[in-house]
């Protein structure tokens, strides 16, 4: 056991897991293991491999996981919010890594609820002449083992100039819409990701030359979330219109809204849309999401993911671009006048 060498005991994490562990060796060796007798070393350190084995369900999660920059672009948040994140199973680190035919796919994170999926990569050509561009694809199949697909859409590529410099190495993202949160009920569903090829930008209506071929194949976890829900049924003044609020629904990353289909249709006749043809009600735009202090988060981006108008209910879910607090909501804010739903 003395001729261990950690640095490659744990090949399947980051760097800064690694030292994470030598770090608390080195502490253990030469302070801590002098204060229990008949500890061996090797038993410290099958016990410091099991806590890092069941970080992931723990609050220790948040102190190792690292937030990706650009998952953070897209899911803004401050530190404390990040962390709750990772302790509450939302963002999670996948630390996986598949080299093949010269390119190298790293899965990095994935963030989740019920109602919206991300998965972030980077793809890297180890000839650095190789420039990857936004126009470039991958061939990528997606297959459940042992489940159904819970996705209503499913959109994939790479990110864009504005957002990475064109080089051997760029970030790929997957963003899905799980148009029937039900569908997964409670339980982790897998989700095989299996990359085929690199291929060229094409044309308007063709596809691009294949640039190479190899099979990089990663296995990312689907999972629930538990919303806070709020059954209201109250009826609330939205752009003039009396509309009944049935139930509001709050993740730290989604909103889900349903009101009576009566009371949307009045929204729909005043906005001059159609609503059976997926036209989105502006009035029900979410603007901003208010807290009990008077605190409002603004909405600027955010994207509806599905709506339903069936059963004499209008039920739509979005995904919000900044992360909320979900114990500190009092209000949602919708509509260019910014009507309020007053949660309890």
């Amino acid at each position: 056991m003395e001729s261990k060498n950690w640095n490659s005991e744990f090949p399947e994490v980051p760097e800064h897991v690694h030292q994470t562990v030598l770090s608390t060796l080195a502490e253990l060796e030469h302070r801590k293991v002098k204060r229990v007798k008949r500890m061996k070393k090797s038993k410290i350190v099958i016990l410091i491999a099991a806590a890092i084995a069941v970080l992931g369900t723990t609050v220790c999660a948040a102190e190792i996981f690292k937030w990706n920059n650009r998952a953070a672009e897209v899911f803004v948040a401050d530190e404390e919010q990040r962390q709750k994140l990772v302790t509450e199973q939302i963002a999670t680190g996948e630390y996986q890594t598949v080299s093949d035919a010269g390119l190298t796919i790293q899965a990095i994170q994935t963030v989740q609820d019920n109602s919206c999926f991300y998965a972030l990569f980077e793809i890297t050509a180890d000839d650095k002449s190789l420039q990857i561009t936004p126009g470039h694809d991958m061939g990528l199949l997606i297959d459940y083992p042992g489940g159904e697909n819970p996705f209503g859409y499913v959109g994939y590529g790479f990110v864009d100039e504005r957002e990475q410099a064109v080089s051997n190495s760029r970030y790929y993202e997957i963003y899905g819409t799980k148009t029937n949160p039900q569908s997964t009920g409670n339980e982790d569903l897998n989700m095989k990701l299996q990359f085929t090829s690199l291929n060229a930008p094409g044309g308007k209506a063709t596809a691009g030359e294949v640039v190479l071929t190899g099979n990089w194949e990663f296995l990312l976890n689907l999972h629930a979330t538990e919303p806070v829900c709020y059954e209201l049924n109250k009826e609330y003044q939205i752009d003039g219109c009396a509309v009944t609020v049935k139930s509001v629904e709050l993740t730290p990353i989604s909103v889900k809204l349903t009101c009576d289909e009566a009371g949307a249709r009045q929204l729909e006749k005043l906005e001059g849309v159609n609503i059976d043809q997926a036209d989105s009600l502006v009035s029900l735009y979410i603007n901003g999401i208010k807290y009990q202090d008077g605190t409002i988060v603004e909405e600027e981006g955010y994207q509806e993911l599905w709506v339903s108008c069936e059963n004499g209910d209008y039920t739509k879910a979005a995904r919000l671009t900044s992360v909320i607090d979900t114990d500190k909501v009092s209000a949602l804010l919708v509509g260019d006048a910014n009507d309020e739903i007053a949660l309890p």
